[in-house]
Protein backbone atom coordinates (compact mmCIF):
# COMPACT_ATOMS: atom_id res chain seq x y z
CA UNK A 1 0.00 0.00 0.00
CA UNK A 2 1.67 3.32 -0.92
CA UNK A 3 1.13 6.28 1.89
CA UNK A 4 3.19 8.81 2.53
CA UNK A 5 6.23 9.57 5.82
CA UNK A 6 5.83 13.56 6.34
CA UNK A 7 8.81 14.42 8.74
CA UNK A 8 11.09 17.63 8.52
CA UNK A 9 14.13 15.72 9.08
CA UNK A 10 14.90 11.95 8.74
CA UNK A 11 13.38 10.68 12.50
CA UNK A 12 11.02 8.77 10.59
CA UNK A 13 13.13 6.89 8.36
CA UNK A 14 16.11 5.75 11.22
CA UNK A 15 12.64 4.71 13.70
CA UNK A 16 11.25 2.58 10.39
CA UNK A 17 12.85 2.52 7.20
CA UNK A 18 14.73 -0.60 7.05
CA UNK A 19 11.48 -2.98 8.23
CA UNK A 20 11.80 -5.89 5.70
CA UNK A 21 8.84 -7.70 4.97
CA UNK A 22 5.68 -5.08 5.14
CA UNK A 23 2.73 -4.33 3.19
CA UNK A 24 3.69 -0.47 3.14
CA UNK A 25 5.10 1.18 0.06
CA UNK A 26 6.29 5.09 1.74
CA UNK A 27 6.86 7.58 0.45
CA UNK A 28 9.30 9.82 2.74
CA UNK A 29 8.76 13.33 2.09
CA UNK A 30 11.28 15.73 4.14
CA UNK A 31 12.39 19.45 4.11
CA UNK A 32 16.18 19.36 3.09
CA UNK A 33 17.47 17.69 -0.40
CA UNK A 34 20.57 16.24 1.94
CA UNK A 35 18.06 13.95 3.81
CA UNK A 36 15.86 12.92 0.61
CA UNK A 37 19.72 12.07 -0.61
CA UNK A 38 20.45 10.33 2.14
CA UNK A 39 17.38 7.70 2.10
CA UNK A 40 17.14 7.88 -1.57
CA UNK A 41 20.41 6.44 -1.46
CA UNK A 42 19.34 3.57 0.25
CA UNK A 43 17.12 2.55 -2.64
CA UNK A 44 13.78 4.16 -1.01
CA UNK A 45 11.62 6.71 -2.68
CA UNK A 46 11.88 10.36 -1.12
CA UNK A 47 11.15 13.94 -1.96
CA UNK A 48 12.28 17.37 -0.82
CA UNK A 49 10.81 20.45 -0.16
CA UNK A 50 8.93 23.07 2.24
CA UNK A 51 6.62 20.84 4.04
CA UNK A 52 3.68 23.64 4.26
CA UNK A 53 3.50 24.26 0.49
CA UNK A 54 1.33 22.37 -1.82
CA UNK A 55 4.31 21.48 -4.41
CA UNK A 56 5.58 18.75 -2.63
CA UNK A 57 2.30 17.11 -1.54
CA UNK A 58 1.33 17.16 -5.77
CA UNK A 59 4.50 15.36 -6.95
CA UNK A 60 4.03 12.91 -3.47
CA UNK A 61 0.17 11.94 -4.43
CA UNK A 62 -0.71 9.98 -6.87
CA UNK A 63 -4.41 8.86 -6.10
CA UNK A 64 -4.92 11.69 -3.63
CA UNK A 65 -6.41 8.66 -1.07
CA UNK A 66 -3.00 7.16 -0.11
CA UNK A 67 -2.58 7.33 3.79
CA UNK A 68 -0.38 10.39 5.81
CA UNK A 69 1.39 9.83 8.41
CA UNK A 70 3.01 13.13 10.21
CA UNK A 71 5.87 13.60 12.62
CA UNK A 72 5.79 17.54 12.85
CA UNK A 73 6.44 19.58 15.51
CA UNK A 74 3.06 20.89 17.12
CA UNK A 75 3.46 24.65 16.00
CA UNK A 76 3.33 23.12 12.35
CA UNK A 77 0.89 20.75 12.13
CA UNK A 78 -2.23 23.16 10.96
CA UNK A 79 0.04 24.29 8.53
CA UNK A 80 1.14 20.82 7.23
CA UNK A 81 -1.87 19.34 7.51
CA UNK A 82 -3.67 22.39 5.21
CA UNK A 83 -1.48 22.35 2.75
CA UNK A 84 -2.10 18.55 2.33
CA UNK A 85 -5.76 18.80 2.29
CA UNK A 86 -5.54 21.51 -0.39
CA UNK A 87 -4.07 18.72 -2.68
CA UNK A 88 -5.59 15.95 -1.05
CA UNK A 89 -9.07 16.72 0.73
CA UNK A 90 -9.62 12.70 1.18
CA UNK A 91 -6.63 11.53 2.34
CA UNK A 92 -6.77 9.29 5.36
CA UNK A 93 -3.99 11.20 8.25
CA UNK A 94 -2.83 10.20 11.48
CA UNK A 95 -0.31 12.53 13.43
CA UNK A 96 2.69 10.70 15.91
CA UNK A 97 2.06 12.01 18.79
CA UNK A 98 0.49 11.30 22.45
CA UNK A 99 -3.05 13.01 21.92
CA UNK A 100 -4.43 14.53 18.70
CA UNK A 101 -3.81 18.25 18.74
CA UNK A 102 -7.08 20.38 18.87
CA UNK A 103 -7.46 21.90 15.64
CA UNK A 104 -9.72 22.96 12.71
CA UNK A 105 -9.74 19.30 11.77
CA UNK A 106 -9.46 16.14 14.26
CA UNK A 107 -6.73 13.74 13.51
CA UNK A 108 -6.18 10.35 14.91
CA UNK A 109 -3.09 10.46 17.41
CA UNK A 110 -0.36 6.92 17.33
CA UNK A 111 1.50 7.28 20.52
CA UNK A 112 5.23 7.20 19.95
CA UNK A 113 5.48 4.85 22.66
CA UNK A 114 3.27 2.28 20.87
CA UNK A 115 5.56 2.56 17.75
CA UNK A 116 8.59 2.33 19.51
CA UNK A 117 7.03 -0.77 21.02
CA UNK A 118 6.34 -2.06 17.70
CA UNK A 119 9.16 -1.46 15.78
CA UNK A 120 12.32 -2.24 18.41
CA UNK A 121 10.55 -5.18 20.31
CA UNK A 122 10.96 -7.57 16.67
CA UNK A 123 14.22 -5.75 16.31
CA UNK A 124 15.24 -6.61 19.30
CA UNK A 125 14.03 -10.25 18.85
CA UNK A 126 15.35 -10.97 15.71
CA UNK A 127 18.60 -9.06 16.99
CA UNK A 128 18.65 -11.67 19.89
CA UNK A 129 17.49 -14.93 17.63
CA UNK A 130 20.26 -13.83 14.93
CA UNK A 131 23.08 -13.94 18.10
CA UNK A 132 21.82 -17.19 18.69
CA UNK A 133 22.11 -18.57 15.38
CA UNK A 134 25.81 -16.98 15.25
CA UNK A 135 26.64 -19.21 18.46
CA UNK A 136 25.54 -22.14 16.95
CA UNK A 137 27.19 -21.49 13.15
CA UNK A 138 30.55 -21.09 15.05
CA UNK A 139 30.21 -24.07 17.75
CA UNK A 140 29.81 -26.43 14.41
CA UNK A 141 31.95 -24.45 12.02
CA UNK A 142 34.92 -26.72 12.59
CA UNK A 143 33.13 -30.30 12.79
CA UNK A 144 34.16 -32.10 9.76
CA UNK A 145 30.76 -34.14 10.68
CA UNK A 146 27.67 -33.40 12.58
CA UNK A 147 24.82 -35.93 13.63
CA UNK A 148 21.69 -34.10 13.45
CA UNK A 149 19.47 -36.69 15.96
CA UNK A 150 15.60 -37.01 15.68
CA UNK A 151 13.21 -38.99 17.88
CA UNK A 152 13.18 -42.54 17.42
CA UNK A 153 9.80 -42.46 15.26
CA UNK A 154 10.32 -38.87 14.07
CA UNK A 155 7.40 -36.72 13.42
CA UNK A 156 6.97 -33.63 10.77
CA UNK A 157 7.74 -31.27 13.21
CA UNK A 158 11.05 -33.15 13.77
CA UNK A 159 11.89 -33.79 10.37
CA UNK A 160 11.36 -30.40 9.19
CA UNK A 161 13.20 -28.96 11.65
CA UNK A 162 16.38 -31.47 11.25
CA UNK A 163 16.34 -30.02 7.84
CA UNK A 164 16.12 -26.40 8.79
CA UNK A 165 19.12 -26.68 10.90
CA UNK A 166 20.97 -28.42 8.16
CA UNK A 167 20.26 -25.77 5.84
CA UNK A 168 21.33 -23.23 8.86
CA UNK A 169 24.73 -24.98 9.00
CA UNK A 170 24.99 -24.51 5.17
CA UNK A 171 25.57 -28.48 5.28
CA UNK A 172 25.25 -31.37 2.75
CA UNK A 173 23.26 -34.05 3.56
CA UNK A 174 26.73 -36.59 3.86
CA UNK A 175 28.53 -33.23 5.77
CA UNK A 176 25.30 -33.64 8.60
CA UNK A 177 23.20 -36.85 7.95
CA UNK A 178 19.33 -36.18 9.38
CA UNK A 179 19.30 -39.69 11.60
CA UNK A 180 16.85 -42.18 14.31
CA UNK A 181 17.65 -45.27 16.10
CA UNK A 182 13.90 -46.36 15.04
CA UNK A 183 11.83 -46.15 11.59
CA UNK A 184 9.32 -43.23 10.59
CA UNK A 185 6.00 -45.71 10.54
CA UNK A 186 3.16 -42.97 10.36
CA UNK A 187 1.92 -42.86 6.25
CA UNK A 188 1.76 -39.32 6.19
CA UNK A 189 5.27 -39.09 7.76
CA UNK A 190 6.66 -41.47 4.86
CA UNK A 191 4.79 -39.60 2.11
CA UNK A 192 6.63 -36.55 3.46
CA UNK A 193 10.10 -37.79 3.64
CA UNK A 194 9.29 -38.99 -0.32
CA UNK A 195 7.42 -36.55 -1.67
CA UNK A 196 9.72 -33.38 -0.37
CA UNK A 197 12.80 -35.69 -1.14
CA UNK A 198 14.04 -35.79 2.51
CA UNK A 199 16.94 -38.19 3.15
CA UNK A 200 16.38 -39.89 6.91
CA UNK A 201 19.10 -42.38 8.22
CA UNK A 202 18.56 -45.23 10.53
CA UNK A 203 21.39 -45.56 12.67
CA UNK A 204 22.87 -47.70 15.94
CA UNK A 205 23.64 -46.04 19.04
CA UNK A 206 27.14 -47.20 18.43
CA UNK A 207 27.47 -44.78 15.36
CA UNK A 208 26.96 -41.77 17.58
CA UNK A 209 30.87 -41.94 18.64
CA UNK A 210 31.61 -41.31 15.28
CA UNK A 211 30.49 -37.76 14.87
CA UNK A 212 32.44 -34.38 15.12
CA UNK A 213 29.28 -32.83 16.58
CA UNK A 214 25.93 -34.35 17.85
CA UNK A 215 22.79 -31.99 17.33
CA UNK A 216 19.29 -32.94 18.42
CA UNK A 217 15.94 -31.27 17.37
CA UNK A 218 12.24 -31.62 18.91
CA UNK A 219 13.79 -34.03 21.56
CA UNK A 220 16.03 -34.32 24.09
CA UNK A 221 19.04 -36.76 25.65
CA UNK A 222 16.69 -37.71 28.60
CA UNK A 223 14.16 -38.84 25.99
CA UNK A 224 16.36 -41.99 24.85
CA UNK A 225 16.24 -45.19 26.54
CA UNK A 226 20.29 -45.40 25.22
CA UNK A 227 22.64 -43.20 27.32
CA UNK A 228 23.41 -40.38 25.01
CA UNK A 229 25.60 -38.43 27.27
CA UNK A 230 25.89 -34.24 26.85
CA UNK A 231 25.36 -33.40 23.18
CA UNK A 232 26.29 -29.87 21.63
CA UNK A 233 22.73 -28.38 20.58
CA UNK A 234 19.30 -29.13 21.51
CA UNK A 235 16.57 -27.05 19.91
CA UNK A 236 13.01 -28.30 21.06
CA UNK A 237 9.70 -27.13 22.15
CA UNK A 238 8.72 -29.94 24.34
CA UNK A 239 8.45 -29.35 28.47
CA UNK A 240 12.53 -30.93 29.58
CA UNK A 241 12.22 -33.50 32.23
CA UNK A 242 15.41 -33.46 33.31
CA UNK A 243 17.73 -30.84 32.82
CA UNK A 244 18.62 -30.69 29.36
CA UNK A 245 22.76 -32.00 28.65
CA UNK A 246 23.70 -30.27 26.08
CA UNK A 247 26.31 -27.58 25.56
CA UNK A 248 24.01 -24.94 23.46
CA UNK A 249 20.37 -25.22 24.10
CA UNK A 250 17.06 -23.44 23.02
CA UNK A 251 14.33 -25.02 24.63
CA UNK A 252 10.61 -23.49 24.75
CA UNK A 253 7.79 -25.07 25.74
CA UNK A 254 5.40 -22.30 25.37
CA UNK A 255 6.21 -22.48 21.17
CA UNK A 256 3.49 -24.99 19.66
CA UNK A 257 6.59 -26.49 17.32
CA UNK A 258 9.68 -27.21 16.56
CA UNK A 259 9.71 -25.57 13.64
CA UNK A 260 8.38 -22.24 14.52
CA UNK A 261 11.65 -21.89 16.34
CA UNK A 262 13.82 -22.93 13.11
CA UNK A 263 11.79 -20.73 11.22
CA UNK A 264 13.14 -17.62 12.98
CA UNK A 265 16.48 -18.89 13.12
CA UNK A 266 16.34 -19.07 9.11
CA UNK A 267 14.80 -15.90 8.95
CA UNK A 268 17.00 -13.74 11.27
CA UNK A 269 20.16 -15.29 9.02
CA UNK A 270 18.23 -14.27 6.28
CA UNK A 271 18.65 -17.39 5.02
CA UNK A 272 16.04 -18.08 2.00
CA UNK A 273 13.27 -20.82 2.75
CA UNK A 274 12.70 -22.31 0.04
CA UNK A 275 9.76 -24.66 -1.30
CA UNK A 276 10.41 -27.84 -0.40
CA UNK A 277 11.92 -26.63 3.11
CA UNK A 278 8.87 -24.09 3.24
CA UNK A 279 6.43 -26.75 2.60
CA UNK A 280 8.02 -29.53 5.50
CA UNK A 281 8.58 -26.61 8.00
CA UNK A 282 4.65 -25.65 7.72
CA UNK A 283 3.87 -29.01 7.53
CA UNK A 284 5.44 -29.84 11.07
CA UNK A 285 3.76 -26.46 12.45
CA UNK A 286 0.31 -27.55 11.40
CA UNK A 287 0.39 -31.29 12.85
CA UNK A 288 2.17 -29.89 15.98
CA UNK A 289 -0.94 -27.48 16.56
CA UNK A 290 -3.84 -29.38 14.99
CA UNK A 291 -3.64 -26.35 11.85
CA UNK A 292 -2.85 -23.53 14.98
CA UNK A 293 -5.80 -24.85 17.21
CA UNK A 294 -3.59 -26.66 19.85
CA UNK A 295 -1.17 -24.54 21.37
CA UNK A 296 -0.08 -22.24 19.14
CA UNK A 297 1.16 -19.01 20.21
CA UNK A 298 2.09 -15.39 18.39
CA UNK A 299 5.35 -16.89 16.62
CA UNK A 300 3.67 -20.36 15.72
CA UNK A 301 1.19 -17.73 13.48
CA UNK A 302 3.76 -15.77 12.15
CA UNK A 303 5.96 -18.18 11.67
CA UNK A 304 2.92 -20.11 9.61
CA UNK A 305 2.05 -17.19 7.80
CA UNK A 306 5.30 -16.78 6.59
CA UNK A 307 5.67 -20.10 5.53
CA UNK A 308 2.50 -19.79 3.97
CA UNK A 309 3.64 -17.66 0.99
CA UNK A 310 6.20 -20.05 0.12
CA UNK A 311 5.02 -23.45 -0.02
CA UNK A 312 3.91 -26.03 -2.02
CA UNK A 313 0.80 -26.48 -1.16
CA UNK A 314 -0.37 -29.23 -3.83
CA UNK A 315 2.78 -30.97 -2.36
CA UNK A 316 0.61 -30.39 0.87
CA UNK A 317 -2.31 -32.09 -0.11
CA UNK A 318 -0.43 -35.26 -1.15
CA UNK A 319 1.33 -35.45 1.73
CA UNK A 320 -1.53 -34.99 4.10
CA UNK A 321 -4.13 -37.62 2.42
CA UNK A 322 -1.78 -40.58 2.00
CA UNK A 323 -2.90 -44.07 1.44
CA UNK A 324 -4.22 -45.77 4.65
CA UNK A 325 -4.03 -49.62 4.73
CA UNK A 326 -7.04 -51.47 4.69
CA UNK A 327 -5.61 -53.15 8.09
CA UNK A 328 -5.95 -50.26 9.32
CA UNK A 329 -9.37 -49.90 9.27
CA UNK A 330 -10.52 -53.04 10.43
CA UNK A 331 -7.98 -51.92 14.00
CA UNK A 332 -10.58 -48.81 14.35
CA UNK A 333 -13.57 -50.57 13.48
CA UNK A 334 -12.85 -53.35 16.05
CA UNK A 335 -11.93 -50.17 18.35
CA UNK A 336 -15.42 -48.57 17.79
CA UNK A 337 -16.87 -51.48 18.78
CA UNK A 338 -15.53 -51.26 21.81
CA UNK A 339 -15.86 -47.56 22.49
CA UNK A 340 -17.12 -45.86 25.91
CA UNK A 341 -17.80 -42.38 26.82
CA UNK A 342 -17.59 -41.71 30.58
CA UNK A 343 -17.97 -38.57 31.86
CA UNK A 344 -16.73 -36.48 29.14
CA UNK A 345 -14.32 -39.23 28.06
CA UNK A 346 -13.99 -41.39 25.19
CA UNK A 347 -11.99 -44.58 25.88
CA UNK A 348 -10.77 -46.57 23.23
CA UNK A 349 -8.67 -50.05 23.39
CA UNK A 350 -7.69 -50.97 19.66
CA UNK A 351 -5.81 -54.11 21.11
CA UNK A 352 -3.03 -55.29 18.54
CA UNK A 353 -2.20 -52.45 16.55
CA UNK A 354 0.81 -52.50 13.63
CA UNK A 355 2.24 -48.97 14.20
CA UNK A 356 2.55 -46.46 17.14
CA UNK A 357 1.34 -43.29 15.36
CA UNK A 358 -2.31 -45.21 14.26
CA UNK A 359 -3.00 -44.54 18.28
CA UNK A 360 -2.01 -41.21 18.12
CA UNK A 361 -4.01 -40.33 14.95
CA UNK A 362 -6.91 -42.17 16.09
CA UNK A 363 -7.25 -40.25 19.47
CA UNK A 364 -7.15 -36.93 17.27
CA UNK A 365 -10.02 -38.57 15.28
CA UNK A 366 -12.17 -39.74 18.32
CA UNK A 367 -11.97 -36.24 19.75
CA UNK A 368 -14.66 -34.75 17.29
CA UNK A 369 -17.19 -37.49 18.70
CA UNK A 370 -20.19 -35.11 20.69
CA UNK A 371 -19.79 -34.94 23.96
CA UNK A 372 -16.06 -36.03 23.82
CA UNK A 373 -14.08 -33.04 26.05
CA UNK A 374 -11.22 -36.14 26.08
CA UNK A 375 -10.39 -38.80 24.02
CA UNK A 376 -8.31 -41.58 25.64
CA UNK A 377 -6.63 -44.08 22.87
CA UNK A 378 -4.83 -47.26 23.30
CA UNK A 379 -2.99 -49.98 21.99
CA UNK A 380 -0.32 -53.10 22.20
CA UNK A 381 2.62 -52.69 19.41
CA UNK A 382 4.81 -55.73 20.16
CA UNK A 383 6.02 -55.61 23.66
CA UNK A 384 4.49 -52.22 24.81
CA UNK A 385 1.38 -50.39 25.69
CA UNK A 386 0.91 -47.50 24.06
CA UNK A 387 -1.94 -45.06 25.44
CA UNK A 388 -2.77 -41.42 23.72
CA UNK A 389 -4.73 -38.49 25.04
CA UNK A 390 -6.29 -35.73 23.43
CA UNK A 391 -8.53 -32.94 25.11
CA UNK A 392 -10.32 -29.85 24.28
CA UNK A 393 -7.36 -27.26 25.29
CA UNK A 394 -9.48 -25.85 28.14
CA UNK A 395 -9.92 -28.52 30.97
CA UNK A 396 -7.16 -30.22 33.04
CA UNK A 397 -3.36 -30.79 31.53
CA UNK A 398 -3.28 -33.81 29.86
CA UNK A 399 0.67 -34.24 30.50
CA UNK A 400 -0.15 -34.22 34.19
CA UNK A 401 -3.32 -36.66 33.72
CA UNK A 402 -0.87 -39.09 32.38
CA UNK A 403 1.74 -38.74 34.39
CA UNK A 404 0.00 -39.14 37.46
CA UNK A 405 -1.84 -41.95 35.67
CA UNK A 406 0.58 -43.90 34.15
CA UNK A 407 4.40 -42.24 35.26
CA UNK A 408 5.80 -45.44 38.10
CA UNK A 409 4.52 -48.38 35.13
CA UNK A 410 6.82 -46.18 32.18
CA UNK A 411 7.32 -43.22 30.37
CA UNK A 412 4.58 -40.71 30.64
CA UNK A 413 4.25 -37.23 29.80
CA UNK A 414 3.09 -34.10 27.14
CA UNK A 415 1.40 -30.99 26.92
CA UNK A 416 -2.17 -29.19 28.27
CA UNK A 417 -4.51 -30.77 25.32
CA UNK A 418 -2.04 -34.22 24.13
CA UNK A 419 0.22 -36.48 26.14
CA UNK A 420 1.36 -40.21 25.76
CA UNK A 421 2.16 -42.84 27.85
CA UNK A 422 4.27 -45.88 26.84
CA UNK A 423 4.68 -48.88 29.23
CA UNK A 424 6.56 -52.33 28.78
CA UNK A 425 3.93 -55.46 29.17
CA UNK A 426 6.21 -56.81 31.52
CA UNK A 427 5.86 -53.88 33.55
CA UNK A 428 2.58 -53.72 33.13
CA UNK A 429 2.30 -57.42 34.34
CA UNK A 430 4.60 -57.16 37.17
CA UNK A 431 2.17 -54.16 38.91
CA UNK A 432 -0.89 -56.87 38.72
CA UNK A 433 -2.39 -55.44 35.38
CA UNK A 434 -3.98 -58.00 33.08
CA UNK A 435 -2.14 -57.99 29.40
CA UNK A 436 -4.86 -59.63 27.46
CA UNK A 437 -8.50 -58.71 26.36
CA UNK A 438 -10.85 -56.52 26.96
CA UNK A 439 -9.27 -56.45 30.99
CA UNK A 440 -6.64 -53.74 29.33
CA UNK A 441 -9.07 -51.22 28.05
CA UNK A 442 -10.37 -51.74 31.43
CA UNK A 443 -7.50 -51.36 33.42
CA UNK A 444 -6.27 -48.61 31.38
CA UNK A 445 -9.65 -46.20 31.69
CA UNK A 446 -9.59 -47.19 35.57
CA UNK A 447 -6.54 -45.77 35.96
CA UNK A 448 -6.75 -42.45 33.86
CA UNK A 449 -10.34 -42.00 35.27
CA UNK A 450 -8.85 -41.82 38.83
CA UNK A 451 -6.49 -39.58 37.93
CA UNK A 452 -8.63 -36.97 36.28
CA UNK A 453 -10.83 -37.12 39.58
CA UNK A 454 -7.86 -36.88 41.62
CA UNK A 455 -6.93 -33.63 39.65
CA UNK A 456 -10.34 -32.22 39.99
CA UNK A 457 -10.56 -32.05 43.44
Amino acid sequence: MRCLFVCADDFLWRLAGERGETRLSPVWVVEEARVRARIAERGAEALAGRLDADSVYRRAFRTGNEPVLLAIERARQAAVVAAIRRVAPSAPLVVLAETAPAGAEPLVALSPAAVATAVLEPALERAVTRARVERVRAHFDDAERVLIMMQDDPDPDAIASAWALRTLLGRTKTAAPIATFGTITRPENRAMTRILEIDVERIAPRDVASYDRIAMVDTQPAFFEEPMGEVDLVIDHHPEETPTRARLRDVRPSYGATSTILTEYLRAADVKIRERLATALLYGIKTDTLHLERGATRADMEAFAHLHAHANHNALRRIERPDLPEAALDVLAKGIARRRLVDGVMLVHLGVVGYPELVAQFADLLLQVEGAEWSVVSGRIGSELHISVRNVGYVRAAGDVVHDAFGKLGSAGGHRSMAKAVVRLRDWRAAGLPTAGNEVGEAIASRFLKSLRAAGE
